[in-house]
């Protein structure tokens, strides 16, 4: 107990309680866009990578997307300047309710094409897949991933780097190292894309693990073949990068770079344009004014960003700033059904 009420938790009771969020749900209570992002879908099941990607299990993610295909007109990135321009007219004449969801998911794990496209293909609603290229191209493992791996594998009791990563000494004690790698992970937020090896390195020198090897990341990514699969069967496919890099940490060559070669290598393997980018972490200082100028010089109509919250309609719109809301695997189905009945309260940050 922190001693301090959550007043959106509270509400959630409440309302589960008294039947008020069934009658919500029943009600035009908004309008507008609501997109949640995913990463990936199953369980950890002991895996030594990063336990929070795993956004729901496959039954769970079902029930999802079941209620979001009876309650909301469910988009792709084709259909989203259609949605927003019906939005900002306020007609609804080119949609049936002008409440509008969108199902995304970001770096583009196996898993997405074993068990989340069979899911959305089963309710007939389209999902966007954001795709980081060098990932599929050269198989190499996630730094989020390599970092929980370095954690997890070590035999060490201690965790000592120097004073410019981490002031104390951290504790790998069995029930501590979930928490040792969260701490590592918000330390590789905050440090400059070209620090990024020598915390990478320093880390795989004091876990004693040393940097994954050379096929650690063996069927973790999807191939370019499925990839043109869910495209062929009517999924959006938009970039997310080539590396993952926090763009923001980027000079403006090597954020042109990361957006620009992203965006033309989804295309050679699609055939077709890509008009679409969600900024790695997504954070609101993830990307800047640089990174905005990129996109526009490179062709994108949009990019979305993670930290929370929803399009109301009618409301301002910054094409280079889509809100999307995390679905983590604490996330219940009560929650899940608080979300879309007041995103307002519950899809914020």
């Amino acid at each position: 107990m922190t001693g301090r009420f959550n007043k959106r938790a509270i509400l959630k009771r409440t309302l589960s309680a008294t039947g008020g969020l069934r009658l919500l749900e029943s009600l035009p209570t908004w309008n507008g866009l609501l997109v949640l992002n995913y990463h990936r879908i199953g369980t950890p099941d002991g895996s030594l990578f990063d336990h929070a990607l795993w956004s729901a299990t496959q039954e769970d993610f079902d029930q999802q997307v079941r209620m979001l295909a009876s309650g909301f007109d469910v988009i792709g990135l084709n259909d989203l300047r259609s949605a927003l321009d019906d939005l900002r007219a306020g007609t609804g004449r080119a949609w049936q309710s002008r409440r509008f969801a969108m199902i995304t998911f970001d770096d583009g794990y196996l898993d997405n094409f074993e068990q989340a496209f069979p899911v959305l293909e089963s309710h007939n609603v389209p999902g966007v897949f954001f795709i980081t290229s060098g990932f599929l191209d050269d198989g190499r493992l996630a730094w989020w991933d390599e970092i929980a791996w370095m954690v997890r594998t070590s035999t060490r009791s201690q965790l000592e780097l120097s004073r410019r990563w981490i002031a104390a000494p951290l504790s790998l004690a069995a029930d501590n190292r979930e928490a040792v790698i969260s701490r590592l992970l918000r330390r590789y937020y905050r440090i400059t894309g070209h620090e990024t090896s020598a915390f990478l390195d320093e880390l795989a020198d004091a876990t004693g693990s040393g940097r994954a090897p050379e096929g650690t990341a063996d069927g973790l990514w999807m191939n370019w073949n499925m990839i043109r699969t869910m495209h062929a069967s009517g999924m959006s496919v938009g970039a997310h990068t080539v590396t993952h890099p926090i763009l923001s940490r980027l000079s403006a060559d090597e954020q042109n770079l990361e957006i620009c070669e992203s965006r033309l290598r989804i295309e050679h393997e699609l055939g077709d344009t890509v008009s679409a980018l969600s900024y790695p972490v997504g954070s609101r200082d993830a990307f800047n004014d640089v990174t905005r100028s990129a996109l526009s010089q490179n062709g994108f109509d949009w990019a979305f960003s993670y930290y929370g919250g929803h399009l109301r309609a009618r409301s301002d719109l910054d094409r280079f700033d889509i809100p999307r809301v995390a679905i983590e695997s604490d996330v219940t189905l009560e929650d899940f059904r608080s979300c879309c009945a007041l995103p307002h309260v519950f899809a914020r940050h």
